[in-house]
């Protein structure tokens, strides 16, 4: 495994890669080949891939000014095995590195655009005494001032996402059991909060190693749906949605156990391809459709409550 880091990294940083990333991305060139030798370093399953299929994925981030470094939780490039049953044994034929859009990354583009003011999203508690009206599409907190790590642990009741226009907040909230049902309709990866194997073990996708982070991104990306963003926001939420949609793990539960290696959020999802035929087409993904009572800017329970902001005040968001 070291020595296929140590080739793929090498590849990389040859000159012939440099000045093939200098004539497109220019003084930024430097800083994107730096990052991917790092993202694969962390993830050493990146190193078995294509290296025209790595850079192709990771050039997706690149053209959208976002860094695919996983502390930094803007986008991810995650390595993705196909297997195939030979002679009786489960056996890994290809690995294809999948790009995944996070919402940190979801925040950025959609401040860059200068459409909308501060943007963010959070957890909600059951501390902070959430009621939400699905029809109106209408939300608010009784104890908005909870803090889970001053006045202890609550259980999570659900998701929050907000951005400002022209001074009003917006928001959108989704409870946890939509965020759940969601996710069991439109990952192909996610088989339920209690879900284990065979083993024991919790799948290692996105889904399951960040959940909190993967449930404010599917928030603020319904949020977003009718919110000011340019064509280019709009394309990177909508292969975000296929590229989530498209990842397979079918591994059968009497599949010998895959090693998965997860850094810093990056994960290596399997998919398993029975011999014959050699390809397995997979299910058109579902489409997902608009809510039909997404709120107004002049539906918003918060716009003239002077006293309803010192939660989203600690937020996560960008400046």
């Amino acid at each position: 495994m070291a020595n296929d880091v140590a080739k793929m990294q090498k590849m990389i940083n040859s000159d012939k890669m440099t000045k093939h990333f200098e004539d497109i991305l220019k003084d930024n060139a430097a800083g994107f080949l730096s990052g991917l030798s790092t993202v694969v370093a962390l993830n050493p399953d990146l190193a078995k891939t294509n290296i025209a299929d790595l850079t192709s994925i990771a050039m997706r981030a690149a053209v959208l000014d976002l860094s695919v470094l996983p502390d930094l939780g803007e986008a991810y490039v995650i390595p993705y095995d196909k297997n195939r049953k030979i002679d009786g044994k489960w056996v890994t034929t290809d690995v294809k590195p999948q790009f995944q859009l996070g919402y940190r990354g979801i925040i950025k583009l959609v401040q860059n655009t200068g459409r909308v003011g501060r943007i963010g999203g959070s957890v909600v508690y059951e501390a902070n005494k959430p009621h939400y009206n699905y029809v109106f599409d209408e939300f608010r907190m009784d104890n908005e001032d909870y803090d889970p790590y001053v006045d202890g642990k609550s259980p999570v009741a659900g998701y929050i996402a907000f951005y400002y226009l022209d001074g009003e907040r917006i928001v959108k909230y989704w409870p946890l059991q939509r965020v759940v049902e969601h996710a069991l309709e439109f990952s192909q990866t996610f088989k339920g909060l209690d879900y284990k194997d065979k083993y024991g073990n919790k799948p290692k996708t996105p889904w399951y190693s960040d959940f909190d982070a993967m449930a404010i991104k599917t928030v603020m990306k319904d949020l977003l749906k009718f919110a000011p963003k340019t064509t280019k926001v709009a394309q990177a939420m909508a292969e975000d949605d296929r590229s989530e949609r498209e990842v397979r793990d079918v591994t059968p539960d009497n599949a010998p156990q895959q090693q998965v290696v997860e850094a810093n959020n990056q994960t290596s999802a399997s998919a398993v391809i029975e011999p014959e035929p050699t390809t397995e087409t997979p299910k058109a993904p579902a489409t997902e459709q608009p809510q039909q009572n997404a709120k107004t800017i002049s539906d918003n329970p918060f716009a003239d409550d002077a006293n309803a902001g010192s939660l989203f005040n600690n937020l996560e968001d960008v400046k």
